[in-house]
């Protein structure tokens, strides 16, 4: 749900979402929050499926994630604190990158975009740049995801008092392995 804005000018409210594999959702975390509605925007913060509280298995940037981006979306913009019923995506790096995923799917209600510090191959330009095994950035960052998308792997689901968010914790285990799928 979204955060009022401070200075509370009154709904509907300019929307932006942050769409990511981190922890948008987890309300400890209120940096982009707080940076956004101290200037008049709904902040949402969407976990990807597979993380946080949400549901499904997790994959980093498999396909299904832009499909998920979108129907998130236009969801939120469907919503009538959303002003004029459209919402653009906000984020750096993980979230940065999902925005152009889910811009490629073309929502109807999608405002704009502000993809910051991305990457254009996250084959060549990341895991194996130069044709060598990134095992000083790469290889690390995939099992750190994997660990976070293990059942209550990022600590805060534990809180939530949510019984969705703790039955979507079982679905955790079914998780392909990233680090797995590099070697």
């Amino acid at each position: 749900f979204p955060k009022p804005p401070i200075d509370n000018y009154g709904a509907p409210y300019p929307t932006v979402v942050e769409y990511s594999g981190y922890d948008p959702s987890n309300p400890a975390d209120t940096t982009m929050a707080t940076l956004f509605t101290s200037l008049g925007f709904a902040y949402v913060g969407v976990n990807i499926r597979g993380t946080g509280c949400s549901g499904g298995s997790f994959l980093p940037f498999e396909p299904v994630q832009s499909l998920d981006g979108y129907d998130a979306i236009e969801t939120i913009a469907a919503q009538p604190w959303a002003k004029g019923h459209r919402a653009g995506m906000i984020g750096i790096s993980y979230p940065g990158i999902e925005q152009l995923y889910v811009a490629r799917t073309q929502p109807p209600h999608l405002s704009a975009i502000t993809p910051l510090s991305v990457i254009d191959d996250s084959y060549r330009g990341t895991l194996w740049p130069g044709g060598i095994l990134n095992t000083g950035f790469a290889e690390p960052w995939a099992s750190q995801r994997a660990s976070d998308a293990q059942p209550f792997g990022e600590g805060w689901e534990h809180g939530m008092n949510s019984p969705e968010c703790d039955d979507n914790q079982l679905v955790r285990l079914q998780n392909p392995d990233p680090v797995g799928l590099i070697e």
